[in-house]
């Protein structure tokens, strides 16, 4: 212990003396003690509020959920939904078929079908300009005065289409043929001519104009066959489903409505029993129950299902005809002389698609097979129904569904693609500054970086899509950005976009981190390594670096949880689709609207009457992101600890 002699000139410790209250030392010490540790202690106590708050507005929603899947089986949803699937998959086949359909024939009849939007647009002209002049004209007696009218008539259609400017009428038609780069001056001429046909005679179009598309597609061949035979592949599948469909949806009505006045009842029979039955309140409250009481019929679901069974064994033999004849139609395609690349990338996609199809169609027909309308519903039943359903479909006439997968595929799927960006810019302007820039310049450098954060994110998102969208979009339809996968982007708001914007606001919390954590390795390491010969660069890279490594991990992580909590910008600018991305696009995917956790949290809240099914799912969401983060937060606390040993 220091003697007093030792210290400073005027400087002294004195006890301060207080009393003890409860254990607490009630000095000055203590009350300085007392607010600090008081802070932290409401700071946990907050924490805890929180998560008991989110597990009381979501404990609810498992059991709610179990409810909601066991009418949708009891009355048939369960089974309309296994067939759905697959027309589901039949869809978006048919879709990349049809697209390379559409593809090769503009390509290789792109002048005769302009004809057809052309003279439509004329004849749109004629309608609209020329309807006195046309009524005039058929009011009259064939003769010479007709004879001359007609001339004039056929004067006013050239007028006409001169009046509307070559350009104007080019963008009109690339709305229907976007691949459409000109207009020949055979095309207009015949446009023109049948034009001027119609408004001598406005009852019928000519046949020459209304003969094109089965022209075309006669020269088609074999790829207008096999896209036909596709079409109908389906038809008995679908007829199923639709009969299906219409009467398990009446039986959910019914079903629902019954559970949900008996609930209402319920309560309100709960209400009653904590008033006064004299009271106004209490007769109203009676009123009310009287009125639902009558809205309980009595439902045969036992008759009813009896017409879905019906129909789900005809369900096999309708999939295999849709499988076999799907296959026929592709065989078909394999015999077409396809002309253009895209259309033959269409059609690869669909081959490879179409296996997918019937594992899918296999699978289904297994589980109508074992389908029983009056099989319990467990509660493991819903936990998976949620955690890993792939529909997250609301706000319609029929079952609400709640699967967790599109959301969280959509969430990760756009952080993944931020954390893609933002790590290395951030991690390289980190060691940059810290190693590299001078005094002046790490000054000018490291408040801009961090100002970044000053901006509040749903200004950010607005600029996105105002702007960095469509800059986004026309730089992948450039010729020399085809190679890039994802490129043309087709969705304008997607993944990329999301992700490139929240890479920019991560940046700034993983370059301070980081750069922390680059300033905190011993000067004495640095030194030692220049000292035997090293240059700046290989110091920095193999002793700053590795030395600082679980502070950069833990940095990043931290930016990971800081773009996967993000609400606004994904909300602005992701597109919103809920639905799992495809995958088997490989790196393309980027290019896809998705849905985020957050996002659905925030779009849908503010819609939904609090306490129902669809407010606890939404609450459901929010603990599944709270524990994400929690543990992310938890890793780098870990993390941390073990640089710090």
């Amino acid at each position: 212990m220091e003697n007093k002699s030792d210290l400073p000139q005027g400087v002294s410790f004195k006890r301060r003396r207080g009393f003890r209250l409860m254990g607490l030392n009630l000095n000055a010490d203590g009350a300085v003690k007392g607010f600090f540790g008081g802070n932290a202690y409401l700071a946990i106590l907050f924490l805890l509020f929180i998560c008991i708050f989110l597990f009381k507005s979501a404990i609810g929603f498992i059991p709610g959920y179990r409810t909601e899947l066991a009418e949708a089986r009891i009355s048939g949803i369960e089974a309309a939904n296994h067939i759905n699937y697959q027309l589901v998959g039949y869809d978006a086949l048919y879709s990349k078929i049809n697209q390379a359909f559409i593809n090769e024939r503009r390509t290789r009849f792109g002048e005769l079908s302009t004809v057809v939007p052309i003279y439509e647009e004329l004849e749109s002209i004629i309608d609209d300009e020329l309807e006195d002049e046309v009524d005039e004209y058929t009011e009259m007696d064939d003769g010479a005065e007709k004879e001359e009218a007609a001339i004039a008539l056929k004067k006013s259609v050239q007028q006409a289409a001169i009046t509307l400017s070559r350009a104007d009428l080019l963008k009109t038609i690339q709305v229907r043929l976007p691949e459409t780069d000109k207009i020949s001056e055979d095309a207009y001429a015949k446009a023109l001519a049948y034009a001027q046909e119609y408004a001598l005679n406005d009852y019928e179009t000519p046949d020459e104009v209304s003969g094109i598309p089965a022209l075309i597609n006669e020269q088609m061949g074999g790829f207008y066959k096999a896209v036909e035979v596709i079409k109908k592949s389906e038809d008995d599948l679908r007829t199923i489903y639709v009969t299906i469909e219409k009467q398990a949806k009446a039986t959910y009505q019914e079903v629902s409505n019954n559970r949900k006045s008996q609930e209402s009842i319920d309560r309100l029979s709960e209400d009653l029993e904590d008033l006064d039955k004299d009271s106004a309140r209490s007769a109203a409250i009676q009123k009310r129950i009287n009125e639902l009481k009558p809205k309980i019929t009595t439902i045969n679901t036992e008759e009813n299902i009896k017409v879905i069974y019906q129909e789900i064994s005809k369900h096999d033999a309708a999939a295999d005809k849709m499988v076999t004849e799907f296959q026929a139609g592709v065989d078909l395609l394999a015999q077409a002389k396809i002309q253009t690349e895209k259309s033959n990338i269409l059609i690869k996609e669909s081959s490879r698609l179409f296996d997918e199809l019937k594992e899918i169609t296999a699978k289904r027909k297994a589980q109508l097979a074992e389908w029983k309308h009056d099989k319990p519903v467990t509660i493991w039943n819903s936990v998976t129904a949620f955690f890993f359903g792939a529909d997250w479909k609301t706000g319609s006439d029929r079952q609400d569904l709640y699967g967790l997968m599109p959301l969280f595929t959509g969430s990760l799927l756009i952080s993944m693609v931020a954390m893609f960006f933002a790590v290395p810019l951030a991690i390289g302007a980190a060691i940059y500054v810290n190693q590299f820039a001078n005094k002046k310049e790490a000054g000018f450098l490291k408040p801009g970086i961090e100002f970044i954060q000053a901006i509040p994110s749903v200004v950010l998102g607005l600029f996105g899509v105002l702007v960095v969208a469509g800059l986004l979009q026309g730089l992948s339809e450039t010729s020399w950005l085809s190679w890039v996968p994802g490129f043309p982007i087709q969705d304008r708001l997607n993944v990329l976009l999301a992700g490139i914007l929240l890479a920019f606001m991560a940046c700034p919390t993983i370059f301070t981190l980081a750069e922390d954590a680059l300033n905190n390795v011993p000067k004495a390491y640095t030194e030692a390594s220049l000292a035997m010969g090293a240059n700046k660069l290989q110091t920095a890279l193999k002793i700053v670096v590795p030395a600082s490594l679980s502070g950069i991990v833990a940095a990043i992580m931290l930016g990971f949880g800081r773009v996967i909590g993000e609400t606004m910008v994904v909300l602005l600018v992701a597109g919103n689709k809920a639905r799992i991305p495809d995958l088997s696009e490989g790196v393309g995917v980027i290019g896809e609207s998705v849905h985020t956790m957050t996002g659905i949290i925030a779009q849908e809240y503010g819609e939904v009457e609090p306490g129902v099914l669809h407010w606890k799912a939404l609450f459901m969401v929010g603990l599944v992101l709270f524990l994400i983060s929690l543990c992310i937060n938890s890793i780098c606390q870990r993390v941390i600890a073990k640089k710090s040993k």
